[in-house]
């Protein structure tokens, strides 16, 4: 099996903070104190409980909802996973309203603090370790400024989490972290890519790693939203086999964009948005100068009529012929165009033709929902009416369950916190998918 598994695409760039090798140096004699676990430990602890899962950069808890499963999505049900969140944390008080706002789901508050000042005294023991570092730093559709940017070193905060546990004398299964795919091109002092720097960094602490750039829309989630997972179990384990998420997705008949991608298009999102549904009819309501761009690129050619048929799955080619046309500023009339989008229609090869202002089509998968939720640089603008699409309505792309709630103090939150989430559905394909890896090398194990 490869070690790692990565993708170059779109690579620029971006300092990066240099390891701290006397802490590795003294964290690896820990290690080598209490390395010998026999796979029967290994056995054991997956075998007779759930595992303790400690969240870390937890936001309004995506990943955490989907590694603990029990929830509903477009009527599909994921099941319980073998996971239970025993300890989360984040620091954005608008992402921890949500979370606490949710106690069907997590049966505990999240810490909300700053993760540079828990103590180890304050983390529990625990099994496995999830978390998705602050993705800005490393983010296309943000300035890039790696660890020039403060919270672009948290994931040294993550690492410690481990060093507290080996530390004490338990050792966990493995750990699991989440990232823009800009990461990948973002680079340490020594040229070293950042997911190489963590796996060397986890390696040194015994732990098999390796990496994916997955795109959540092969997972069962309508966004064509890419992710780079990086993934880590105790040597005595093995590497994680990434092709275990492939095979949850056939086994349990999840929508995807290679095999049966139709309940992933836009228009089977928006068609059966339930009457009671929370946030469904608030948005954020664009600038006049955003709300004027959005109008002279015109709506999208199928409405309403279109949308209706979606609910009994009529096929593309039937409902419309221009069904999968979606729009963006190059549908604009020139004399419409600021000076800055005329100068690069003027140019396309210079500016490299990029497709600012997005409208997904009913018929097309829409693309990433980000944080800041601006029209130009997100598929955040509703097809055939012209606004922002509604709290409700980024939820499902985001594939949340239509009974989780977003309250906020301000309606920029809402759209923020979702747009920082990790998918749910990507979450508990990724689990179930640890789930088997593990069952897998339980059985192999066995005399």
């Amino acid at each position: 099996m490869e070690h790692l598994i990565f993708n170059t695409a779109e690579m620029s760039e971006v300092t990066i903070c240099k390891p701290n090798i006397s802490t590795m140096e003294n964290i690896s004699a820990e290690y080598s104190k209490i390395k010998n676990f026999s796979d029967f430990e290994v056995v054991a602890e997956t075998e007779t409980k759930e595992l303790k899962i400690l969240s870390l950069f937890s936001g309004c808890g995506g990943l955490d909802l989907g590694f603990v499963g029990g929830f509903e999505f477009k009527g599909r049900k994921y099941e319980k996973n073998n996971f239970k969140v025993i300890f989360s944390n984040d620091f954005d008080s608008a992402a921890t309203k949500v979370y606490n706002a949710n106690n069907k789901y997590f049966k505990h508050e999240i810490l909300e603090k700053d993760i540079a000042k828990i103590q180890s005294s304050e983390v529990p023991e625990f099994d496995f370790l999830i978390g998705g570092f602050p993705c800005q730093p490393f983010s296309n559709a943000g300035l890039r400024k790696g660890v020039n940017d403060s919270r672009g070193t948290l994931f040294e905060n993550a690492i410690e989490m481990f060093q507290y546990s080996i530390e004490k004398g338990k050792k966990p299964l493995g750990f699991m972290f989440e990232n823009v795919r800009g990461i990948m091109s973002s680079k340490m002092p020594d040229g070293t890519k950042v997911p190489d720097e963590i796996v060397k960094r986890m390696e040194h602490l015994g732990y098999n790693t390796n990496y994916k750039l997955v795109k959540a829309s092969n997972y069962g989630v309508p966004s064509n939203r890419y992710r780079v997972i990086i993934v880590g179990f105790r040597k005595e384990i093995g590497y994680f086999d990434f092709s275990m998420m492939d095979k949850i997705v056939k086994e349990y008949n999840i929508p995807n964009e290679k095999r049966n991608p139709y309940d992933l298009y836009l228009g089977s999102v928006l068609c059966d948005i339930p009457e009671n549904a929370s946030h469904k009819d608030e948005y954020w309501k664009y600038s006049p100068a955003g709300q004027k761009m959005i109008e002279n690129i015109g709506l999208c050619e199928d409405g309403k009529e279109a949308l209706e048929k979606f609910k009994i799955k009529e096929p593309l080619a039937i409902i419309s012929e221009t069904i999968t046309k979606g729009r963006s500023w190059k549908n604009m009339n020139y004399s419409d165009m600021t000076p800055r989008f005329q100068k690069i229609w003027n140019d396309p090869q210079k500016y490299h033709a990029p497709n600012f202002y997005r409208r997904f089509a009913l018929g097309e998968i829409n693309g990433t929902i980000t944080a800041s939720a601006q029209p130009e640089n997100c598929g955040i603008t509703h097809p055939f009416e012209n606004r922002r699409f509604t709290v409700r309505e980024i939820a499902r792309i985001q594939s949340f369950p239509d009974d989780f709630v977003f309250p906020y103090t301000t309606i920029a939150n809402a759209y923020k916190v979702i747009g920082n989430a990790v998918p749910p559905v990507l979450g508990w394909v990724f689990a179930k998918s640890v789930e088997r890896f593990l069952e897998k090398h339980k059985t192999n194990d066995k005399p």
